[in-house]
């Protein structure tokens, strides 16, 4: 398996996978018109990385490492750091590497920069994935239900998230070993 930039040929496939990774979410992760963001494939890639992890030529992974303090995909960051979002792994692979060896790979693009990165409670494999790969967890800089909150956007949001917040994580390059 390699990590590698994404092949704008197989943009389709990344919104695809990414859904179905969602979808995938004991809690609905697409209200409020994020599916057509995330099939956007191009759209996101004019201000980020799309990185895919490809196994036997087939694309089983994918991630957009955010870069650049200009791009609408960076988002609860401070000015030194980057991020990557939409972590997707297809599920027919889980659980052999893929999403750690994407999740390196945005580590070592990210050189010396501190990587900030936000999950939900529900996103349990994440956060042993975010934990076993170095990063910490970091309460200080979660995101409260008040600050992510977006009436005009949330129509359809389910009641389960009502009231919850995204769980911060980083990770420093400096002074590791790994």
């Amino acid at each position: 398996m390699i990590v590698r930039d994404a092949d704008p040929s197989e943009y389709a496939r990344v919104g695809e996978l990414t859904i179905a990774a969602y979808r995938a979410l004991p809690v609905d992760h697409l209200w409020g018109g994020y599916a057509a963001e995330i099939l956007d494939v191009a759209g996101r890639a004019e201000g980020a990385e799309i990185l895919v992890a490809v196994d036997d030529g087939s694309v089983v992974g994918a991630a957009t490492l955010v870069t650049d303090r200009g791009s609408p995909w960076l988002e609860w960051t401070e000015d030194d750091e980057v991020q990557f979002r939409l972590l997707a792994v297809d599920t027919a692979v889980r659980g052999r590497g893929v999403g750690e060896a994407i999740v390196r790979e945005c580590m070592a693009r990210a050189g010396t920069r501190p990587v900030m990165i936000h999950t939900t409670k529900w996103m349990r494999p994440a956060q042993r994935l975010y934990a076993r790969t170095g990063f910490d967890r970091r309460p200080d800089r979660d995101v409260p239900y008040e600050e992510w909150h977006d009436p005009a956007r949330d129509h359809d949001l389910p009641e389960v998230w009502r009231g919850e917040k995204f769980l911060a994580y980083s990770w420093r390059a400096v002074n590791r070993a790994d």
